[in-house]
């Protein structure tokens, strides 16, 4: 294992980017922050991306400690961006209530609450809980309710965690091949706010077929989301505008597998792109491509964020599914986590059922917490 010195970074190569509250060092080795996360993030190692929602101001403060007032209503988010859900994680205030909160969705343009498909938890800690909840179509809002709704405090709705960042990418052609400028590998760089040749990728002008680039994934995820920085700022030559227009689409490693591809409309170029797969993409993504659907075949990206989670093996969790599951039965555990919703296996304890209990055969109170 080399130890990742590069400020901003953890991980094996420095594959990871720190999410630490105040800009905060992250741990080198796990990434976790005892400043805490940065609001837009949260989660193992601060990886995931929190989801904006409108809600009660005690929910949508990023404050753990700011709770519900005793009100018995349910309540209800409205996601700024509908998504497929994947799995959330509440706080509350009082550890009795932790498996008193029911949770239901709602599709974009109705009301009727609905139930989550397959729905499991597994307990954080005596105050947190994560409740898998994955829906097949983009959720615009999340209901919470029964009697432990009173002492609710946070709701953390997960947007996935960028499984782009550092990976291997490649481009038809490069402007400038003879210096390290516009090169593939800066659209996955971690920068999104950038418009120069050392933080884009840029395609060379006037080939006869149009511009590409790809990003091919270490081990293959499961997508929920696509953020796409164009070139920002003044760039001359109408060059925002080039990124109108391109085709987004997704593979597998099994060429059998329905490919996903994403048009844009056009128009005037925007800042950024999202995309969001309607229903969600089924199969676990190997590679990205764009291709250009500009006049003169250029394609240019700042930065490309894919959102969605690594597709483990069963039994196996972690950014590189590296650690092993310690559930009872040998049930499987949440792939972010290693959460066990059927507890964990007897002798473990915490979180991610890694801790070892002093006694094999001390009664594992987080198996009580079904």
């Amino acid at each position: 294992y080399t130890a990742c010195v590069t400020d901003g970074w953890f991980g094996l190569n420095c594959q990871y980017q720190c999410h630490c509250a105040g800009s905060a060092p992250c741990d080198k080795h796990d990434g976790s922050c005892s400043s805490g996360c940065h609001q837009d993030w949260f989660g193992p190692a601060c990886q995931y991306d929190r989801m904006s929602y409108s809600g009660p101001g005690w929910l949508t403060d990023s404050d753990d400690t700011t709770c519900n007032t005793g009100n018995t209503q349910p309540v209800t988010v409205i996601l700024d961006t509908p998504i497929p859900l994947k799995w959330v994680r509440v706080v509350v205030s009082d550890a009795d209530s932790l498996n008193q909160i029911h949770l239901s969705y709602q599709l974009p343009g109705s009301f009727t609450p609905l139930a989550c498909p397959g729905l499991r938890k597994a307990k954080v800690d005596n105050l947190t809980m994560d409740i898998e909840c994955s829906t097949p179509e983009p959720v615009s809002g999340v209901t919470l309710s029964r009697s432990g709704i009173t002492e609710l405090c946070s709701l953390y709705i997960n947007g996935g965690r960028n499984v782009a960042l550092k990976q291997s990418a490649a481009q038809s052609s490069r402007l400038l091949p003879a210096t390290n400028a516009w090169l593939a590998r800066y659209a996955v760089d971690g920068t999104t706010g950038g418009n120069n040749s050392l933080t884009c990728t840029h395609t060379a002008p006037d080939r006869p077929t149009p511009g590409w680039w790809t990003v091919t994934f270490s081990q293959a995820a499961y997508i929920t989301r696509f953020l796409i920085y164009n070139r920002n700022g003044d760039c001359g030559q109408g060059c925002k505008d080039r990124l109108a227009g391109f085709t987004l689409t997704a593979n597998s490693d099994s060429s059998t597998a329905t490919l996903y591809s994403y048009t844009d409309p056009g128009g005037p170029g925007q800042d950024s792109y999202t995309v969001v797969p309607s229903p969600r993409i089924s199969f676990p993504v190997s590679q990205i491509r764009f291709m250009t659907g500009d006049s003169r075949n250029i394609l240019a990206l700042c930065e490309v964020l894919v959102f969605g989670e690594t597709n483990c093996p069963a039994g196996q969790f972690g950014l590189r599914c590296e650690r092993q599951c310690n559930c009872v039965d040998q049930g499987s555990c949440f792939v972010h986590s290693g959460g066990c919703p059927s507890g964990c296996a007897v002798g473990y304890t915490g979180e991610d059922c890694s801790g070892k209990l002093l006694d094999g055969k001390e009664k594992n109170p987080d198996f009580l917490m079904r």
